[in-house]
């Protein structure tokens, strides 16, 4: 897959500045962080942060070397080798985990909600405030989560459908 599909992945999941400093590493191949941040004139730290980001994902990779001089590493970043088709499967793998246990939770529990701030508490924290809110000291109100639990059950539907090889 190409690197527009790297680049594609990086702001939807990074935002815009990632987005940019994929589109450089895709140009010069590897660069430091230091390099990147002079050339883009953002701030190295954040530049930093962001690769950092980039990293967790799996959409980049990079190389640490001794500089010489002064004795402290440099990184030089570069756009990942790994087939993008693997990465969305194993994001894939983790949201539906995550989505899974939260759906679990969902049909669990009875839960209760604030009218006034709106603030959702599941049966015990409104058992053990009372059945008032501990905000803003307002009776709770039973919550329907009929409709949390069908969006939940969508997106997992749909998600087990997407088929990462495909694209």
């Amino acid at each position: 897959m190409s690197n527009e599909a790297i680049i594609a992945l990086a702001r939807k999941i990074h935002g815009e500045r990632a987005e940019i400093i994929i589109r450089l590493l895709a140009e010069k191949i590897e660069v430091s962080d230091e390099d990147i941040a002079r050339e883009l004139k953002l701030d190295p730290a954040e530049v930093r942060r962001i690769l950092n980001e980039l990293f967790e994902s799996r959409l980049v990779k990079y190389r640490r070397a001794r500089d010489e001089v002064i004795g402290w590493y440099k990184y030089y970043w570069r756009i990942t080798d790994e087939p993008v088709a693997r990465i969305l499967e194993d994001r894939k793998r983790l949201t539906l985990s995550l989505l899974e246990k939260v759906l679990e939770y969902e049909r669990s529990d009875e839960f209760f909600v604030c009218p006034k701030c709106g603030k959702r508490f599941s049966s015990a924290e409104a058992d053990e405030n009372g059945y008032m809110c501990d905000e803003c000291r307002e009776v709770l109100e039973p919550y329907d989560n009929t409709e949390v639990i069908r969006k939940l059950e969508q997106a997992i539907k749909k998600l087990r459908e997407y088929n990462p090889e495909a694209l």
